[in-house]
């Protein structure tokens, strides 16, 4: 049964040991005294089972309570010492070292192995037969890696291989440990600012900085070499503003993110947000997605004395999540966290510069749970023709075609929690949901089990963020926005535009617009809430991709930064002069160009011309895991595909070519 307090517990024969030995229970920050034994000072230390007893200490008598090996490491940015705190003994002990900065930190209790990222000496340092240290003590470094390191933040270990987080320049260092050394294996550049890692089976999380969004790697340390690395996934977790501190366990499947809020705000807008059940949560969502804030428990308030929560590590045996707070310089831990809040710490120490923290038990040790399996990658496409449904596997193979409801219908997207897909219908004026799609048989006929108001008038696409979502119409170029809770569509906003509507993409909170009729792409900032009024919206910034003719279709990936955008050329001509356009690296090229300026054709590659059998793209996908660009060619009818689209330029003959009668939207599921 788990102990649900973080509070040290002293049984009755204890309080009289506390009266005559009064400097050891003095206040809980108090060293370890140097004058008393470890059998009578009332705190569980050496090698003791119980508090004063057990271990070379009298036995423990019934009734008295053993605690358990629980104890928290901690570094500092202000001296580079390691603080070890006895969480069920309630004592701590000091350890400096040489270095005068200290992030990431971890300890292996099977070889009784203490390791530090130095920020001074810019490398790790590893101190053995740290337990049985019981009062402060200086340490020397028994080995140490090379000085590669540059502002390392976060350290990650995964039976022997240890991994690096470093903001200086966004890499992870990769280093194997054998016997008493460490060996640089791999330098991984990383294409986000990084900060806190840790390792969920053989897959790496990480937190990308400045943003609330969370990366994994899967199956990093075969796919870590010297270059870049893009993840695997990027997801948004709603209501963070910015994150820096991440724990896993794997048996209660719980993730733990922090948030630092407002990086100016030193004292008390953090916070930190428990995911349960995290795997089922998490593998679902498409790269991009947003795990909204209704499936976590969010931890924040002035009484929580947070904030700038730099790191967290989280106790599995007791549901206690513990944190390391550099803004006001303190250790944190709380219990009672199911239902969120602003509640009080139950653990509260000073500790000025706290950076990294590591919990370590016994119970918990080694607890890295498992890597994500069996993802899916599939394309659904909609219907002009007919309204059909139409499912493709990632290869670009038919899996299987469904009759809806609609006789014609253009924007689409496969809700993976709820097994849903959600199209928007031209032929009845609305959004439609068909839930439990994936049991669907190829062939089978399926009734919407529900559907908004016939509010809209010419649908073309729509875009998904959580539980939102958003169509752009173009019959008189609106937004409209929906509230989405899995059984209703709830109308909440009609914004209208001065532009032509088609294809639309959320990038972050940000949406992605492309200008129909031009080669135009307009940025709407924050747009879910920074727009909250029916009427007229202006996009923050619009500008030209050089090279497109007029625009239709548009995706972007999170996790490799790509935009795709179609340009069909003459509408005139639909069957040989479309063609698509590539910018990797979006994010930078975006922030660099200033608002009626243009994106430059040689910033880009362009894939058109006959053998691509593009007339009017009217829609398309990327698969980050393939580099495979997809494309809706109503024109010609296709389904198209093009393979290692990243370096793919001119007239390239596409990899698949798929049948499929007035071919409109579609939208690429990818776990």
């Amino acid at each position: 049964m788990k102990n649900k307090t973080l509070k040290s517990i002293f049984n009755f024969g204890m309080l009289g040991l506390c009266l005559i030995f009064a400097a050891s229970c003095d206040d809980d920050d108090t060293n370890v005294s140097n004058n008393l034994a470890t059998c009578t000072d009332g705190i569980m230390n050496g090698d003791e089972t119980g508090i004063d007893c057990g271990g070379t200490c009298v036995p423990c008598e019934d009734g008295m309570e053993i605690g358990r090996r629980a104890e928290l490491y901690v570094t500092s940015t202000a001296d580079g010492a390691i603080t070890k705190y006895s969480v069920t003994g309630d004592s701590l002990v000091t350890f400096s070292t040489s270095s005068a900065a200290a992030e990431g930190v971890y300890y292996d209790a099977t070889e009784d192995l203490l390791v530090q990222a130095s920020q001074s000496a810019m490398q790790l340092d590893a101190y053995k037969g740290t337990s049985a240290l019981t009062e402060d003590t200086d340490l020397t470094a028994d080995f140490s890696a090379a000085a590669d390191l540059e502002v390392p933040r976060e350290l990650a270990v995964n039976g022997s291989t240890y991994v690096v987080s470093n903001n200086g320049s966004n890499k992870f260092f990769v280093y194997a440990k054998s016997g008493d050394s460490f060996t640089l294996t791999s330098t991984v550049e990383v294409p986000f600012p990084v900060w806190g890692i840790t390792f969920k089976g053989k897959d790496l999380y990480a937190v990308v900085d400045t943003t609330g969004d969370l990366a994994v790697f899967y199956d990093f340390e075969i796919n870590a070499y010297d270059g870049v690395l893009m993840p695997s996934k990027r997801v948004s977790i709603e209501g963070i503003i910015r994150t820096h501190g991440i724990a896993y366990n794997g048996s209660d499947d719980v993730m733990v993110l922090t948030d630092i809020g407002d990086a100016a705000n030193t004292t008390d807008d953090g916070g930190f947000h428990i995911i349960k059940d995290f795997s089922n949560k998490f593998d679902v969502l498409s790269d991009g997605e947003l795990l909204p804030v209704g499936m976590q428990i969010r931890v924040a308030g002035p009484s929580t004395l947070m904030g700038n929560p730099i790191d967290v590590a989280y106790d599995s045996e007791t549901d206690a999540i513990y944190v390391s707070e550099v803004g006001n310089g303190k250790v944190l831990g709380f219990d009672a966290t199911d239902d969120g809040g602003d509640i009080a710490p139950t653990f509260n120490k000073d500790l000025a510069g706290a950076s990294s923290i590591y919990f370590s038990s016994d119970e918990t040790d080694g607890d890295l749970g498992n890597e994500t399996v069996a993802q899916r990658t599939e394309l659904y496409a909609t219907s002009t023709a007919n309204g059909n449904i139409t499912v493709y596997d990632g290869m670009g193979g038919l899996i299987k075609t469904i009759t809806s409801e609609s006789e014609a219908s253009e924007g689409i997207f496969y809700a993976a929690m709820n097994d849903a897909v959600i199209q928007a219908s031209q032929s009845n004026l609305r959004l439609e949901n068909y839930s439990g799609f994936s049991g669907l048989a190829d062939g089978s006929v399926a009734t919407a089990d529900f559907a908004s108001n016939a509010d809209l008038i010419t649908p073309r696409e729509i875009a998904v963020y959580g539980d939102k979502v958003v169509v752009s119409d173009n019959g008189e170029n609106k937004f409209y926005v929906y509230d989405y809770d899995g059984s209703s569509f709830t109308l909440i906003n009609t914004f209208s535009v001065d532009c032509n509507l088609w294809g639309i993409t959320f990038k972050g909170n940000d949406l992605l617009a492309v200008v129909d009729l031009t080669g135009n792409l307009a940025i709407f900032n924050d747009f879910l809430t920074a727009n909250t009024a029916d009427g007229l919206i202006a996009a923050d910034k619009e500008f030209t991709i050089e090279g497109i003719v007029r625009t239709h279709g548009i995706d972007y990936s999170e996790a490799d930064d790509v935009l795709v955008m179609t340009d069909i050329g003459d509408a005139a001509d639909a069957n040989t002069d479309g063609g698509f356009q590539v910018i990797q690296g979006f994010s930078a090229k975006l922030e660099a160009t200033e608002n009626g300026s243009s994106i430059a054709l040689a910033d880009q590659t362009r894939v058109a011309g006959p053998s691509t059998q593009m007339g009017n793209p009217i829609d398309v996908a990327y698969d980050n895991d393939t580099k495979t660009v997809f494309i809706a060619e109503v024109g010609n009818g296709k389904i198209l595909a093009f393979a290692d689209a990243l370096n793919a330029s001119g007239d390239v003959a596409p990899t698949v070519s798929n049948d499929l009668m007035s071919a409109s939207s579609i939208y690429l599921y990818n776990n």
